[in-house]
């Protein structure tokens, strides 16, 4: 029971379905991720930790940079995630956030970051 306590409070916040919204289109490190949402770095890691916690999402270290992805780590985990993303795929804001993401993946190729 504590375990499902926790995922529902890790999907209980708004920040949170943005950033899963978000690692539903592609893996993703922090400063996309709060480029595309707004909020600073250390916000958006506290954030990530407590979906990471809950079993949602995994993260990879790459060079420098720590690499976060949808990685369910068991059924009730996964079937939460679909139930929630099912239900964001219809919000426009989805399609918000994913044209968001798309523009800072284009301004980092322009300036050489990527």
């Amino acid at each position: 029971m504590k375990i499902l306590e926790k995922r529902l409070k890790a999907l209980a916040d708004a920040t949170r379905l943005k950033l899963l919204a978000l690692l539903a289109h592609r893996p993703c490190c922090v400063c996309e991720l709060a480029e595309v949402i707004g909020f600073s770095q250390p916000t958006i890691s506290r954030h990530l930790k407590l979906l990471v916690d809950a079993g949602f999402v995994e993260v990879k270290k790459r060079g420098s940079f720590q690499i976060y992805r949808l990685s369910p780590e068991d059924d009730e985990a996964a079937a939460l995630l679909e139930l929630v993303l099912s239900r964001l795929r219809l919000s426009p804001e989805f399609l918000l956030l994913k044209e968001a993401l798309s523009r800072a993946d284009k301004r980092h190729l322009w300036e050489g970051k990527k």
